[in-house]
């Protein structure tokens, strides 16, 4: 027998309404502690950063020399050159515009023969296997509007490798999203939906990688959709870093693991200075490929014990956190503009930066990630910001187990 509610006294209603509560409440505990943290640690660091703008109105304590925002870019497609901006954006997924697309190769097929379904159909290609990816050059977005609402927001690819020839990309929402042919791209150890964005791309590409190696003639472009889904880790991403009401984990979106890469003058220049004495040539900050540069920094590396910074001032301003610091790779050994490899910065890192587990791993430059609260991906971010450090701790790397402050 099915009884309504209103044959139910009001006590007994309530009653059922507190107990269907308290088994909610019971069976989220964890997932509420975690959104309760991650309020509470956005709630003190703003009340840090208001406070430290009021000491900087009370005293002079050197504005004028204070950290600034000296270069901020982003990279269209993943792997390919950087497009450098006077002021941008954020979203979900980091900088507005940074790594949306990035290259493919399809998998072998498995042994068994088939795929299993979510199981990645292609892996992410970058310049670790094909270092003439970085003579690629791929412009910043431009909106084109026609008559009758037709509108596109294109990017151009272009190489020295093939001075003769370019290719335009339609990265505008409505246009990638309606892409039919999607994959399951692995990116590390992560697999994400992506959208293959046609042939005259993946021809384009193909014939500089296979410059490199023939057999690389099976690349694909790809761009990231709304479905996709890959959250940065958890071992490394602040408390105050979980974005809205359910404290949930920030996204990664197509870059190696977090959204944004932040790198210091002083630190670039502090290579270069070692660089010099052993006689060889000085490195653009291309190599490491950051989204943002500070400069007027105490010392180089100092970035290392950075755990919250704030760009700009007052209700406009963005803080974003940093999570850990960025391993490299081979990678920073191609010269971006003609794709040639050496063997600097990393044979002269590894003499004062091996910070990793035994050594094995060199750093420079620091990952990082938005802040939670939901007003920051409004906020733009330009040259010349001033650069407050909220607050400082000790460095977390790859070797650490401890999740980051």
């Amino acid at each position: 027998m099915v009884i309504a509610t209103t044959d139910l006294s009001p006590p007994i209603v309530a009653a059922a309404a507190i107990v269907i509560i308290i088994t909610i409440l019971v069976s989220h505990k964890e997932r509420l502690q975690i959104a309760v943290k991650s309020h509470k640690a956005r709630w003190e660091l703003r009340n840090i950063a208001a406070q430290k703008e009021a000491d900087a109105r009370d005293g002079d304590n050197g504005q004028g020399d204070q950290p600034r925002v000296s270069g901020i870019f982003i990279h269209p497609v993943k792997s390919l050159q950087p497009v450098s901006l006077s002021e941008t954006k954020f979203d979900q997924h980091g900088l507005l515009g940074d790594r949306r697309l990035m290259i493919v190769r399809p998998n072998p097929t498995p042994e068994y023969g088939y795929l299993i379904k979510g199981e990645a159909t292609h892996r992410f290609f970058t310049q670790r296997q094909s270092p003439s990816l970085a003579t690629i050059e791929a412009t910043e977005p431009v909106a084109i509007v026609k008559e009758a609402g037709d509108s596109k927001t294109l990017i151009k690819l272009s190489s020295s490798l093939l001075p003769k020839e370019h290719v335009y990309i339609n990265i505008q929402s409505s246009s990638t999203e309606n892409l039919p042919i999607r994959y399951f791209a692995g990116l590390w150890s992560d697999t994400v939906e992506v959208a293959d964005v046609g042939d005259e791309a993946a021809a384009f590409v193909s014939k500089i990688v296979g410059q490199d190696n023939p057999s690389f003639g099976d690349v694909r472009v790809v761009s990231i959709v709304k479905s996709s889904e890959r959250a940065v880790s958890e071992l490394y991403c602040p408390d105050a870093a979980r974005v809205g009401m359910r404290g949930v984990l920030p996204q990664g979106g197509l870059t190696d693991g977090f959204p944004i890469l932040v790198a210091t003058q002083a630190s670039l220049d502090e290579l270069n200075k070692r660089l010099s004495k052993n006689g060889k040539i000085k490195l653009p900050m291309s190599r490491f490929r950051p989204n943002i540069v500070i400069n007027n920094t105490s010392a180089p590396f100092d970035e290392d014990n950075w755990k919250a910074i704030q760009i700009g001032k007052g209700k406009d301003a963005t803080i974003l956190h940093i999570a850990k610091g960025c391993p490299r790779c081979k990678q920073s050994c191609t010269d971006q503009i003609t794709g040639e490899r050496g063997e600097e910065p990393l044979e002269t890192l590894s003499g004062f930066r091996a910070l990793g587990k035994d050594g094995a791993d060199v750093y420079f430059a620091q990952n990082a990630v938005l802040n939670g609260g939901g007003r920051c991906k409004e906020r733009s971010i330009k040259v010349g910001d001033p650069v407050t450090i909220l607050t400082r701790g000790d460095p977390v790397w790859d070797s650490e187990t401890v999740q980051a402050e």
